[in-house]
């Protein structure tokens, strides 16, 4: 075998140990990521679950109407405005 040869499996046997390690750090992190998000899932399954119960729904469609009639909408709404620009307001502050 020649010298070029020999340097190029040389060559690429590292490279393949250099692969394996960071595919075993990959799935490591998927891993983690994965259990973490267990949690997550778990939480918006239940959520799921509940808001697709038919008096949740009915519930939610009377409250609507209500806040609709007594001006609670107007108030929703410029607290969501509020909001928005307090957002807006900490990005701005958080680049400097």
């Amino acid at each position: 075998m020649s010298d070029r040869a020999r340097e190029l499996a040389e060559r690429r046997a590292t490279l393949r140990l250099r692969c394996a390690v960071q595919r075993r750090a990959i799935a490591s992190e998927v891993q983690f990521v994965e259990g973490r998000l267990a949690t997550v899932d778990r939480v918006a399954g239940a959520a799921r679950a509940v808001a697709s119960h038919p008096a949740v729904v009915v519930i939610g469609v009377i409250a609507a109407i209500v806040l609709a009639r007594t001006r609670g909408v107007r108030v929703i709404g410029h607290a969501l405005v509020l909001l928005a620009g307090v957002r807006r307001l900490s990005r701005l502050i958080g680049r400097n």
